[in-house]
């Protein structure tokens, strides 16, 4: 009796150990399958090749249709039986994945070269002169009075047919926008002590928004050694045009003001009268941003007339802002609203002018009478208007949205040069304004009346 209790435990326990060994031996059962190669190099396994070689007439005939050609394979997977776990082969979705991925595919087409580097492909010749049309006329947009005179890319720009994979081969809008945009692979920047969001946007000329939202930021605090991924773009092609026009233009006219024993106050003797001059112009554009102007004639329809003030405590002078005093006036407000979103000084003492708030379009005036010296893109202060006021004293009005005036244009105080924006390191629609007198920077709310 006492051995047969022992018996039914072991007897159990064999039981439960042989079932244990069957189950395993059941669940790894090997099967017959189609081991795929590509390369020499083995992908994946399948349950039969027809599978494969379905799932590759798929993938070759949606290629097909997108690029317009005939696509092939620049060589065929390998196949091989062998007996396998059912667990290693690999699903339909599985397939489709790897072979979209891994398969050489190729096809005639023509590839777009910069300065003998390749950029884009497109599926053939054609389309590829008309994609580099569409690029020109893209940049070539004409004013009222304007012609093109001139138009070609300032890189050695060429197309070369043959046999490309077929990954590489874009549709004609996905080409035109590559070759506008360039390359806009993120970067990873790594955050220093002092720094902020609006600091590291305006040292990459982008705006807090794009930094945040390309890293899932909720706040826009930081800390040091953080890894923030920055996005850039770098078009890959220039487009230089030259374009003539004419344009009719203000003459401002000039107060003087004299003064006379028999006036105890201030009095306008003869109210002032812009003039008019028409002026044949040839501009250098970039990509549409005017890198040079050059005045070709200047013909004056309609002379202006002094405004004349008489007073009876001041001599005679031209006005104009000058330097010295607490407050020298002078200047108009450039915007209006003048809500003064960062002062002069601010920032650790390096912000050289003021920044005013203002909405996208708004109009920039000029704060005085003078010459544009300089009306184009200028580096961190995107697109810039420098007017020269005699006397030493300049103005520059920066992040424009666009530009109304030329250099070498006479402006007269108040008339509208530019429009408010956000171009160059800036973080949001604002106006930079500077005063510089005699080369220094001043405070501008100085100057402003």
């Amino acid at each position: 009796m006492k051995d047969k209790r022992f018996l039914v435990p072991i007897v159990t326990g064999l039981v439960c150990i042989l079932t244990y060994l069957a189950f395993n031996i059941i669940s790894e059962q090997k099967t017959k399958a189609t081991v795929v190669e590509i390369n020499n190099k083995v992908v994946f396994t399948a349950k039969d090749k027809s599978q494969v070689e379905d799932t590759i007439a798929k993938i070759i005939a949606r290629e097909e249709k997108r690029i317009g050609n005939k696509v092939t394979l620049a060589s065929r997977p390998q196949y091989r039986l062998a007996l396998v776990p059912k667990s290693e082969i690999a699903s339909q979705s599985e397939i489709k994945k790897i072979l979209e991925e891994s398969l050489p595919l190729q096809t005639s087409a023509a590839q777009i070269k910069v300065d003998g580097k390749p950029v884009v492909c497109v599926a053939n010749k054609d389309t590829a002169d008309k994609v580099l049309a569409d690029l020109k006329a893209n940049f070539c947009n004409c004013g009222e009075n304007e012609k093109i005179v001139k138009v070609a890319f300032a890189e050695k720009v060429e197309v070369e047919t043959g046999v490309f994979p077929a990954r590489e081969v874009l549709e004609p809008g996905e080409a035109l926008k590559r070759l506008e945009t360039g390359d806009t692979t993120p970067i990873e920047y790594t955050v220093k002590d002092g720094d902020s969001l609006w600091l590291i946007a305006r040292k990459h000329d982008t705006r807090v928004a794009n930094i945040m939202a390309l890293n899932n930021l909720k706040s826009d605090k930081l800390k040091p050694n953080q890894k923030l991924l920055i996005s850039s773009s770098n078009p890959l092609i220039t487009v230089e045009a030259v374009v003539e026009g004419k344009k009719t233009e203000v003459i401002p006219y000039t107060t003087r003001i004299t003064t006379s024993n028999s006036v105890s106050s201030t009095q306008v003797k003869q109210p002032g009268q812009n003039g008019e001059k028409e002026i044949t112009y040839s501009e250098v554009r970039k990509n549409g941003r005017v890198v040079e102007t050059k005045i070709l004639a200047e013909v004056i329809t309609r002379e202006p007339v002094d405004r004349i003030v008489v007073t009876g405590t001041r001599t005679s002078y031209t006005m104009t802002a000058s330097r010295g005093g607490s407050h020298v006036g002078g200047l108009s407000w450039p915007v209006s609203g003048r809500r003064i979103t960062s002062g002069y000084g601010a920032r650790s003492g390096s912000h050289t002018g003021i920044d005013i708030d203002g909405k996208i379009g708004d109009p920039i005036r000029a704060a005085a009478g003078g010459t544009v010296t300089f009306a184009g893109r200028q580096g961190t202060y995107g697109l810039m208007v420098a007017i020269d006021h005699g006397n030493g004293l300049t103005t520059r009005y920066a992040h424009c949205s666009s530009i109304l005036v030329k250099v070498g244009q006479t402006v007269s105080r108040g008339e509208v040069i530019a429009r408010v924006g956000s171009t160059g390191r800036s973080t949001g629609s604002h106006l930079h304004f500077e005063v510089i007198s005699r080369g220094s920077f001043q405070n501008p709310l100085r100057y402003l009346d």
